[in-house]
Parts: structure tokens; sequence; C-alpha cells
């Protein structure tokens, strides 16, 4: 069976809006094999931040006309090819495919449609590469959410685990049933509402934690947040970014209480719903070890309260924190050579879609 290896450089905009990740990634490919990637490991990585002007344009984007946001989709195609082009010129690393997720602004598969901007055409012709978007289209398209896409790389980066979880601008897991398929889904909104209440006290985010940790839990504003109706809706489902800025969000931007009580709340109400579900969807699983990646992994205090309510589960250390970091642009780098290969991106399983599906669109440089 033919080994081959493949140099693919993964770039990610997350919904917390903390920058561009990009993750150069060596992927040794068996074709024909039911679990093609061999080996694989990230050989240059960082995270551009956001200046402030993009991060303006991008939180205001889903209120923009028809055509202001093709504007903006343009503008960002060029600006993330401008900035991948740089960081691969820094690093003297020469990908012959990127991928790109691009920055959700819709997404809606009840509708039939997930909207992420970033023109792939303008980053094709800026960074000199053959380039692959529009990750979620065909799953929904399929009957699907979309979302989420982490289990492609659950499923063949980490064969070794079967708890997944990702701390982001959303919150979502993955758990890999006996039967190899994966039951996933997004939790609740994480580092984004995380990040908002951080920004009323002065600061940019909770380090480790600090902020929740000093505060009071307020059990009523802890129900109300319980109570919307998407957090009893089974798995799989998924969240918008518009969801949480529009619904989860005002319950805690105006609830008239401190700041620090509003975050130690939806800190430990988040974890305890974390918890519940997942020994739900796992059935328990005593003993599994979970992997936690994301940039809510540095929050020591979020941490500590999952733990509490599964103690059960034994929080597995990543590999490095290489992968910590960077583990969802690796997945769109991923996604981006099994689109050029032909091989399903999408695990139906995770989604409800009505079988596996190749997601892409792939732009010539």
């Amino acid at each position: 069976m033919a080994t081959t290896r493949h140099t693919v450089l993964g770039i990610m905009s997350g919904s917390s809006l903390d920058g561009i990740d990009l993750a150069v990634c060596e992927f040794s490919l068996s074709s024909g094999d039911p679990r093609p990637i061999a080996e694989w490991s990230i050989t240059a990585a960082t995270t551009d931040p956001y200046p402030p002007e993009w991060k303006e344009r991008l939180q205001s984007s889903d209120s923009l006309s028809g055509r202001e946001l093709w504007r903006l989709h343009s503008d960002l195609g060029r600006y993330v090819g401008d900035r991948a082009a740089a960081f691969l010129k820094k690093h003297e690393v020469y990908p012959l495919l990127a991928g790109y997720h691009g920055h959700t602004v819709f997404h809606e598969p009840g509708a039939g449609f997930s909207v992420q901007l970033g023109d792939g055409a303008q980053l094709a012709a800026r960074v000199g590469l053959p380039v692959v978007t529009e990750l979620r289209s065909a799953d929904v398209a399929a009957g699907g959410q979309g979302a989420p896409l982490a289990p492609v790389a659950d499923h063949h980066l980490f064969p070794d685990h079967s708890l997944f979880l990702n701390l982001g601008g959303i919150a979502n897991f993955s758990v890999r049933q006996a039967e190899g398929t994966f039951t996933a889904g997004d939790v609740s909104g994480c580092c984004q509402i995380l990040d908002r209440l951080a920004q009323l006290n002065g600061a940019p985010y909770d380090a480790g934690g600090k902020l929740a940790r000093s505060g009071t839990f307020l059990p009523e504003l802890a129900a109300n947040i319980d109570a919307l109706p998407y957090h009893a809706r089974p798995y799989p489902k998924s969240l918008s970014n518009q969801w949480v800025v529009e619904t989860l969000w005002p319950l805690l931007r105006d609830h008239p209480t401190p700041v620090t009580d509003r975050l130690a709340t939806f800190t430990r109400w988040l974890a305890s719903r974390i918890a519940k579900d997942l020994r739900e969807v796992s059935g328990g699983n005593a003993g599994a070890d979970l992997l936690i990646t994301g940039g809510g992994a540095h929050n020591k205090y979020l941490l500590e309260c999952i733990r509490e309510g599964a103690p059960e589960l034994n929080f597995a250390p990543t590999e490095d924190k290489m992968t910590a970091d960077f583990k969802e642009a690796a997945l769109v780098a991923l996604c981006a050579l099994f689109r050029r290969e032909g091989i399903s991106n999408s695990l139906a399983s995770a989604t409800g879609a009505a079988a596996d599906t190749v997601n892409g669109a792939l732009y010539a440089a």
C-alpha cells in the first residue's frame, strides 16, 4: 500500500476572534487504507492576532448589507492570504496545499446553509497555493448540521483517545462509541462569553479563571442559562455565533450583579453542563481519558470545575502544547487534504447527515 507525504497549511479563525491560527502540518497518507493517516505532525504554527479594526469588522458582519458583506468576504480572503504568505516566508516552509475554515457569519443548517467569510480565490492568489474552503456545505446538503468538524481529526489523528473536548469560542465535544462511530455536538458558548465578561472588567480574558474563582455563584442566573431551549436538545446539535451573541450573551451582559459573580456563575454552569452531557453521551465511560484542547484549556478554574462534575474521567495530557493550541488548524489542514484526495471529511454519525460527505471548494493558485 503506497504511502505519500503531504505538507499542508491549515488556517483557522475561531469565533472568539483571538486571531488567525496558522499551522503547517505533515501527513503520511496511505492510499486505500480505511485509516489513511499513518503519521502526522505540526512543524510550524502561530496565532496572528486580529488588529482592532478587523475584530470590529468581523463582529459586525451579520448586520451588513449584501454588498458590504461580500466586500468583507473578498477583503478577508486577501488579508488572510497576505498573513499566511508572511508566515510561510518567515518559517521558510513550502506546503503544496492550504485549507481555510473562514469566519462563520451565519450558521442555519435547518434552513440549509452555513456561511463562512473569506474568499478562497483571493486567498489562493495572495498565498500562491491551491486553497480549500467551504468545509461544511456538502454535509448540510446531506441533511447534517455541518458541525462539528472536530470528529474528523479525533478519528484520524487521535486513535488512542475516546473522549474529546474543545474549549474554544464555543464548547464542543465528541465521543468515540464502541462501534467506532462518533456522537458529537456543541454544548454552549464558551470563550466568547468568558472573554466578553472579562472585558467588562477591563481584562482581555479571564487568565487562568482567576476572576471567576473570586466571584460568587448565582443559582438563579445559572437556572436561567440552563433553561434556554437549545441546552435541552439532543445530540448531534450545533450552535451559531448569532445564538451565542443574541440569546446567551444578553442574559449575562444585562444581569445586575458584579462581573466576577457572573463569571463564576457561567464558568461553573458551563463546567457542570459539559460534565452532565459527556456522562450521558458516553454512558459513564468510567476511567476514560478526556483529551482537552482549545484556548479554554488554559483556564485552570474551568478545568477544576469540570473535574468536580465528572470525577470518573481522566484528563489526558495533550501530546504537546502545539497540538493543544493548534488542533483546529490541523483539522482544517486534514480536511483540505482529504478534499483533494476525495476522502470523506465530515462524519455523518457526528453531524446527523444521511451519509459521510466530501466537503470543500478547491481554488487553484
